[in-house]
């Protein structure tokens, strides 16, 4: 009887190893599988992700021909469960399901989406809580007190809970308040048409959902009250929440950083204008956000990952009931075997032990090519104007010095004046005023900091370039003065303005001409720095040459390239962002080398539309 059940014993334990060794295999092959698949949210049903995200697709597969990608159209609770079971490698979903990923699963974002829209382009979304127009009833969040109200699933971001936390500031509890919430799933089409026709009192959907149906001649958008309605500068799109960040790109556990890599690349590199981007009817990819705003959320909702609850072993074993029958047969054949099984342990070990030395160094590049990615992943959110940071502060300290020396003296003066004069406080009017001149100016130069530092969307405004430079000057004076590096000037009378965000230009001319000061720092006497502009053919020029030792051949052509560099920690972002800033304002930027030696940046902006142009 006992050599029966552990011949048995042995057949099932042979028959689990067996069982695991086909497993490792498959789970083999699907690594090193040509076939990338992304999960892309359903949100408005599967032909519309497919009309929008197939182009993206070939364009990964053309730029990586070593792997071939594929669209997977996913509901909401689909796209989790092939996220938890590895089904997919990539996911592209709103922001709340990208956090809930990345806290259950450990997805990775690698890019955000930018959408373009028809008053400009935003990485931003937020949601909308609609009513029917003649709902004249209905007019405020609270009077939604014991209506019927449609959204698509409680686990919805833009589909619900951007609504849920809105309406908890409000002191309502949408639980408490409906009298019923009825959960419609994708596509959210199906909401708007419910509250036109009535089968609910009041809705809520993502941003550009009802004007896409519009456009699309689906729903009159005359018929719709938006409640809660919030205008947001430079948004021009109905809004009753606050905004987060747009959809991010995310990659799996089990790819390569390697491969997310060259797709990062792939994305940011996509220009507006190219198919792929056309058909998501968006305008390219940016370096991913700060999610905060999707945590703040989650956090004041207490749900996600911040939802309360301890975890009781009553739970998990009901909820795992076969893998903790499977782990205690398991067990039971452990103990009844050993001996054997520790034999094959050791023989395994041996075996192991060989391939490891093989391995060994291969092991070690790879953790050093992750390590180098991993890197690279956290600066990319860095890669604007913190660079630039520390400079600003020596420069800061230098020149808030003279104001404030400046009111001390004067007041020490008007004080002085005081004593003498007794009461009669008329002759130190002129000190007095002197104070708030240079205090005025000491706040200016402090505003013009905190402007340049703050993270805010780009504001497009009339710009005279010439005011530009002698502001981004005050930036880096102090590191080209401790460099030796002497500043010229050649500023054109009358030069028509532009249209353009200012503080993008400042960071555009800071950029170069730290560039400039850092090349020259090795470099011998002079140290000169030469800042010039000029009005040509419709745009204004402006060139900055320097006395450093310019560049090779090679190295012209690959400048603007991201991720290129000269430096030994450099990004090679700088020049990269300033070619993105100069052609999001239509213009052009090129570097050529000086005959006399150095290097030379010139980049044009077009004048504004309708600038009256002073020919000379």
């Amino acid at each position: 009887m006992t050599d029966v059940m552990g011949r048995r014993a042995i057949g099932i334990v042979s028959a689990l190893c067996v069982a695991w060794g086909l497993w490792t295999s498959a789970a083999s092959a699907r690594d090193h599988s040509e076939q990338i698949r992304i999960g892309v949210l359903a949100f408005r049903g599967a032909e519309h992700v497919m009309r929008s995200w197939s182009a993206t697709a070939q364009y990964l597969s053309a730029v990586i021909p070593d792997r071939r990608f594929e669209i997977v159209p996913l509901p909401l609770a689909e796209l989790r469960e092939a996220t938890a079971a590895g089904r997919i490698d990539y996911v592209l979903t709103n922001s709340g399901q990208y956090v809930e990923l990345e806290e259950k699963f450990g997805i990775s974002r690698i890019a955000t989406l930018k959408k373009s829209f028809s008053d400009g382009v935003r990485n931003v979304f937020g949601a909308v809580i609609l009513v029917r127009a003649d709902r004249d009833d209905l007019r405020e969040l609270t009077d939604l007190k014991g209506k019927v109200f449609g959204a698509v699933s409680r686990h919805a971001f833009g589909g619900f809970q951007m609504a849920w936390r809105e309406l908890k500031a409000k002191g309502l509890d949408p639980f408490d308040t409906f009298s019923e919430i009825k959960f419609f799933g994708f596509p959210q089409d199906s909401i708007v048409l419910a509250v036109r026709d009535g089968g609910v009192d009041a809705g809520t959907v993502r941003t550009d959902v009802l004007e896409a149906m519009a456009r699309q001649g689906a729903v009159n958008i005359n018929d719709f009250r938006v409640l809660n309605q919030l205008e947001v500068p430079g948004v021009n799109v109905v809004l009753s929440t606050r905004l987060y960040p747009e959809w991010p790109f995310s990659k799996m556990p089990h790819v390569s950083t390697e491969l997310s890599e060259k797709i990062a690349i792939a994305l940011l590199t996509l220009s507006a204008e190219s198919p792929a981007m056309q058909a998501a009817r968006a305008s390219g990819w940016t370096v991913p956000l700060d999610y905060k705003p999707v945590h703040d959320l989650f956090r004041e909702l207490e749900i996600g990952p911040y939802a309360p609850g301890e975890v009781r072993i009553v739970d998990v074993i009901t909820a795992h009931w076969e893998w903790v029958v499977f782990a205690s047969v398991l067990f039971v054949l452990m103990i009844l075997h050993g001996v054997r099984t520790e034999y094959l342990v050791q023989r395994r070990t041996r075996q192991l032990s060989m391939v490891n030395r093989e391995l060994e160094r291969e092991v070690v590049e790879r953790r050093s090519a992750e390590e180098r990615a991993s890197q690279h992943e956290a600066e990319l959110a860095h890669v604007s104007r913190i660079n630039v940071i520390g400079e600003m502060t020596s420069g800061l300290a230098h020149e808030l010095r003279q104001p404030l020396a400046a009111i001390r003296n004067y007041a020490e003066g008007g004080m002085q004046r005081l004593r003498r004069r007794g009461n009669d406080a008329a002759d130190i009017d002129g000190a007095l005023s002197h104070i708030l001149e240079q205090a005025g100016r000491a706040g200016e130069i402090v505003s013009r900091v905190r402007g340049y530092m703050r993270k805010r969307d780009p504001r497009r405004e009339l710009v005279d370039l010439n005011h530009a430079v002698v502001e981004a000057e005050r930036f880096f004076r102090h590191d080209a003065k401790s460099n030796n590096v002497s500043i010229a000037f050649e500023l054109a009378d009358d030069l028509p303005q532009v249209s353009a965000d200012l503080i993008e230009l400042e960071q555009l001319i800071i950029n170069v001409c730290r560039n400039a000061i850092e090349a020259m720092q090795d470099g011998k006497a002079p140290r000169t720095l030469k800042i010039e502009t000029s009005f040509d053919d419709g745009a204004v020029r402006v060139v900055v040459a320097d006395t450093g030792p310019g560049l090779s051949t090679r190295q012209l052509d690959e400048v603007w390239q991201p991720f290129f560099t000269t430096k030994e920690r450099g990004l090679g972002l700088g020049l990269a962002i300033c070619r993105s800033i100069v052609e999001a304002h239509g213009g052009k930027i090129s570097a050529e080398n000086r005959v006399e030696g150095g290097l030379l940046i010139v980049f044009r902006i077009p004048v504004a539309e309708g600038t009256v142009i002073h020919e000379p």
